[in-house]
């Protein structure tokens, strides 16, 4: 069935009230047995809304049912290619991720209504619930968005938009949805593009704003990206499809629709052994007994964006380091994991992925001690891997670094077999960990420079340029970390 696509705009130029009246307007265009009610009986309320995009939930006289509304913000084009956005959503569909898209109109979509609620950054360092992204995100990652990036690229040569100046986000979208095999898609499209728009910006009609922007060395931040861009390189990190803002507001708990599922039910048995390692590697003696189990939301904070009125669910999980360790009731009891918001999505290097969401710990405070620990990180990608996807990782390991003659010549020496296995799965592990550290630092740069321009046109009275120094400011706290992390996973 092909889905309604109007020409139809939604302006907040006259006001909130005269905005809502447009989109029943719009719902009554597109939407079966919408077009005779009169607009008075069908009632506008507000899901979220702030930097991006302003979601509402509209709601005809039953047996209709409610639908969301998403108006794109004013300027977002120049960072999100909507045309690919369109692309990529309506395949995510098809693959199960997404609230289904009922019709598209010029600024905008209208969607499904889930009922639903966000993950509070609490919620989402419960280890019951880390498992279950884990696997969600593995899930997204093995995606073949091929036939929807191609579609996606083509329809943006077709309209110009690639070769366009005044559309950079455009041009950066269909380089980074071509073939994934390719060496030029990555998220540095993205923020390359981002950094050649930003660098020609001004403030003529803000002297504060200007004077800060005139700070920004932007010769040394080229020089920089070009350093982290090859020790990004020394991790060797997949080429995915990424979701590339896996924030907690952008993942949501779906009630399940029929009654009896066992409650909490783990993606697999190995979501409760996760748990258990956890609690077992912080009751060790040395444990770190910092915040690191509270993830938090990079933009969330910035969006002033509250999820629907039920995201008050999961009171049991507040409370601090007790609650991310799992304690009260798990928030997935009665719901399932559901990724939403796919408006940057594309393929790219996996490890942005691992470390933009963990990132996310920095809670709403922005405090970026948060970080999860090693220890932490590895529960998650234990989840991720697929089962018995470890131990032959580590058996490759093993094989390159000893040699058939030597693999063999262990396996008549039981223990000392099993203790090279083990040291291999933990080095595949800290593998992992070195590669979402520095993909995390990439993840400061990228928001970094996204704030720039968001400086320049967002209507939102926020600081971006305050936002876009302490990103960069974190970035250059965690480097020496980070950077040796990969020198003792990856030496050269």
């Amino acid at each position: 069935m092909e889905i309604p696509d109007i020409t139809a705009e939604v302006s907040f130029d006259k006001g909130q009230d005269e905005a809502e009246h447009q989109v029943k307007l719009v719902c009554k265009r597109v939407l079966p047995g919408w077009s005779d009610l009169a607009v008075e009986d069908v009632k506008v309320s507000r899901i979220s809304g702030g930097i991006s995009n302003l979601l509402v939930k509209v709601e005809p006289p039953e047996p209709l049912r409610p639908v969301a509304v998403k108006v794109f913000g004013d300027k977002t084009e120049l960072l999100i290619d909507r045309e690919a956005e369109k692309h990529i959503l309506l395949r995510l569909n098809q693959l199960g991720f997404g609230a289904k898209v009922l019709a598209l109109f010029t600024n905008g979509r209208v969607e499904e209504f889930l009922e639903a609620h966000t993950l509070t950054p609490d919620q989402a360092a419960d280890p019951r619930v880390v498992a279950h992204i884990a696997v969600r995100l593995r899930k997204f990652h093995s995606l073949d968005m091929s036939h929807a990036v191609e579609a996606a690229a083509a329809a943006a040569a077709a309209s110009g938009a690639a070769a366009s100046a005044a559309a950079p986000a455009a041009a950066a979208a269909a380089c980074s949805t071509l073939d994934p095999s390719s060496p030029a898609t990555s998220q540095w499209d993205n923020l390359d593009a981002w950094l050649d728009m930003a660098q020609g910006l001004s403030f003529p009609h803000d002297g504060a704003k200007q004077a800060a922007f005139a700070a920004v060395d932007f010769a040394a931040l080229r020089t920089e990206l070009a350093a982290l861009r090859a020790v990004c390189g020394r991790v060797g990190s997949p080429r995915v499809f990424c979701h590339n803002d896996l924030l907690p507001g952008n993942m949501l708990v779906v009630r399940r629709a029929k009654a009896g599922v066992e409650a909490g039910a783990a993606p697999e048995a190995r979501a409760e052994a996760g748990v258990a390692a956890l609690e077992a590697a912080e009751a060790a003696p040395g444990a770190e007994a910092e915040g690191e189990a509270e993830p938090g939301a990079k933009r969330q904070r910035l969006e002033a964006a509250s999820a629907s009125a039920s995201a008050a669910a999961g009171g049991a999980e507040e409370g601090g380091e007790g609650a991310g360790a799992g304690a009260g009731p798990c928030v997935l009891a009665d719901g399932e994991l559901q990724f939403i918001d796919f408006e940057y999505s594309g393929y790219g290097y996996r490890g942005f992925d691992f470390g933009n969401h963990f990132n996310e710990y920095a809670g709403f405070d922005c405090d970026y001690t948060r970080f999860p620990s090693p220890e932490r990180q590895k529960v998650f990608f234990r989840h991720y891997l697929q089962p018995g996807e470890l131990r032959r990782l580590a058996e490759e390991r093993i094989a390159a670094a000893a040699g058939a003659v030597a693999a063999t010549a262990a396996e008549d020496e039981p223990a000392a077999a099993a203790g090279a296995l083990a040291a291999a799965e933990e080095a595949v592990l800290d593998g992992l960990v070195a590669e979402a550290c520095v993909f995390a630092l990439l993840s400061h740069a990228y928001w970094g420079v996204w704030s720039y321009v968001q400086a320049r046109y967002s209507p939102i009275d926020f600081d971006y340029l305050a936002y876009a120094k302490m990103r960069w400011a974190e970035y250059h706290r965690r480097k020496a970390e980070f950077f040796a992390l990969v020198d003792a996973a990856f030496p050269q």
